[in-house]
């Protein structure tokens, strides 16, 4: 898988790695002579992909409650595919969630900026550059674009007879989302690194890493490549080296998590990813993995709730869906 693709353009990256800071870190008081109050608890939910109600149902099975020092964190693919992504991203912005890009925001982000490029070239002939400014962006954005044309797969501009790069759905969520959406998603992170108090018989290590899709193993954090840290399901090695690997975008015969556990059973210090992406399709359950510190430990468990959104109906085959796993 190149880094960079024609058709999947990354949109610019503001932050490319992320500390949670320490104030939302569980932390274990080790007894009861300890000041402070016991911290609150890190909620991880997978890819929410636009169901709100959902969302809101997770959270209330595992008592989220901000003010008791509760941070939800998500992993990415917010947007898209269910029917009410401006309503998850207001939540997100509401509770002071952390998140990661995925590829459905970095698609939503380029889409949006494409539509205002588009528009601007229509209203301005040769006014077009190539700034990926966030538009204005209302509904009407979309449509007030003379010439667009939305078939159930693809939007084309008859105006230039060139098509555009994504989904029909994709465009219908960048024009549904404000400029203040759009720029609370343009400055998520690509990876969320969270260093955790350490306690010996955590199973969670030393670190947590949340990204979207996953990491190579044996790569840095800093040099990991950013297309890869969207779409990654698979490694294949690199030719004429048994221990290099390069991120596929198929699922292939192992998931990237399979050469990563080999890596990290070598190595004194473990660390956890937390990830989407990659899972079976037709989302039936919404997960979220429930960190705690709790009598000088750090514990985790992964709860589930019923899908409670009704999923808008996708119009082109998709065969993977995306859902949290902990590995």
């Amino acid at each position: 898988m190149p880094p960079t693709k024609a058709v999947d353009k990354i949109f610019p990256i503001t932050t490319f790695i992320s500390d949670l800071p320490t104030s939302l870190i569980p932390r274990p008081l080790r007894s009861s002579s300890e000041n402070g109050v016991a911290s609150g608890r890190l909620i991880i939910v997978g890819d929410v992909h636009g169901m709100r109600k959902s969302l809101e149902a997770l959270l209330d099975k595992v008592g989220f409650d901000k003010s008791k020092g509760d941070h939800l964190i998500l992993v990415g693919d917010l947007v898209n595919k269910g029917p009410d992504s401006p309503g998850v991203v207001d939540l997100a912005i509401k509770l002071g969630a952390s998140a990661v890009r995925g590829n459905h925001e970095n698609a939503v982000l380029d889409a949006a900026a494409e539509i205002k490029a588009t528009k601007d070239n229509i209203l301005h002939p040769g006014g077009l550059t190539d700034s990926p400014t966030i538009p204005e962006n209302r509904e009407a954005d979309l449509h007030a674009v003379r010439g667009f044309e939305i078939s159930d797969k693809c939007v084309s501009d008859t105006t230039t007879g060139i098509s555009m790069r994504h989904s029909a759905a994709t465009y219908s969520t960048a024009s549904v989302l404000s400029t203040r959406q759009l720029d609370w998603l343009a400055a998520l992170p690509l990876i969320l690194r969270v260093k955790l108090p350490h306690t010996p018989t955590s199973s969670l290590g030393d670190s947590l890493i949340v990204v979207h899709a996953g990491l190579v193993p044996d790569v840095s954090l800093e040099d990991q490549d950013p297309y890869a840290l969207m779409h990654i399901r698979s490694l294949v090695r690199t030719s004429g080296d048994e221990d290099g690997f390069m991120p596929a975008e198929i699922s292939g015969e192992e998931s990237w998590v399979t050469e990563w556990n080999r890596w990290q059973d070598k190595l004194a210090s473990k660390t956890t990813v937390v990830f989407g992406h990659d899972a079976k399709r037709r989302l039936q359950l919404s997960s979220a993995v429930v960190i705690a510190a709790s009598d000088g430990e750090i514990e985790h468990q992964i709860l589930q709730v019923e899908c409670a959104d009704v999923p808008v109906v996708p119009t082109v085959s998709v065969k993977q869906e995306d859902n949290p796993v902990v590995d």
